[in-house]
């Protein structure tokens, strides 16, 4: 029964053209964790925009992204990305991974992507033509950008039930707008982080969370780091993650 299922995981799988392998030290065959790495798009300068997945066959019900960071110089959501890629998965997770949806940023330490755009005001809901020639900029029209584009049709495509996205530096989860209080308070008294409301200073444009939640079955939600996290703060959210994503 346990080989049957792991064989047509594996088909399943492999019809995707993704890689499948078990985790080193899993458990009963049932219980094996599966990966795949998956590119969903590419950047502006041709970089891979990489989704991983990990999730269990026959045994998921609770899917969650997570968004390691959409400003290239706010990394520490990476370090929470990496740490989730081998951390034990509760039995009831479907996760996904991606480390960054601004490669060319990031490896850049700016902002924004490499024609200058701001990923998070280019989103189209709300979307509002503004901050040319600053780190703000929302691009020359909604969905203008090839990062953008992927993540809508990652997210269309998916439907995760739950998303969080890191930023920095703000140190607080974001109720503005929220889809779901009950997501924001619970990962809030998790992560050991305040609840505030990140406005935009009056109101935002063209955010990838507001597209989200207006947009989609889903809920998501703004997780701002402090400037300097330290590696206990890191672990401590990627416990959480795990813990809200499969209980909440």
């Amino acid at each position: 029964m346990a080989g049957g299922r792991r064989t047509a995981g594996a088909v399943a799988l492999a019809m995707t053209g993704a890689l499948l392998w078990v985790l080193p030290g899993a458990a009963p065959a049932e219980a094996a964790v599966s990966t795949a790495k998956v590119v969903i798009g590419h950047s502006v300068d041709g970089r891979p925009i990489v989704a991983y997945h990990r999730w269990r066959p026959g045994l998921w019900t609770k899917k969650v992204l997570v968004i390691g960071n959409m400003h290239g110089n706010e990394k520490a959501g990476l370090r929470v990305v990496r740490q989730l890629r081998t951390r034990t998965l509760p039995t009831n997770l479907n996760l996904w991974l991606i480390p960054s949806a601004n490669p060319d940023g990031t490896a850049a330490d700016r902002r924004t992507n490499a024609h200058g755009v701001d990923l998070n005001r280019n989103f189209p809901r709300r979307w509002m033509y503004a901050g040319a020639g600053t780190s703000n900029y929302s691009g020359p029209s909604a969905a203008s950008e090839p990062e953008t584009r992927a993540l809508l049709r990652f997210v269309k495509d998916k439907h995760p039930r739950t998303t969080i996205v890191f930023h920095q530096p703000l140190h607080g989860v974001d109720s503005y707008r929220a889809k779901s209080m009950s997501l924001v308070r619970a990962l809030a008294d998790a992560m050991n982080l305040p609840i505030k409301s990140f406005d935009c200073d009056g109101g935002c444009h063209g955010t990838f969370t507001d597209w989200h939640n207006d947009r989609t079955p889903g809920r998501a939600v703004t997780v701002e780091f402090g400037a300097s996290p330290s590696d206990a703060k890191i672990s401590h959210v990627a416990w959480a993650v795990l813990r809200v994503g499969s209980t909440s």
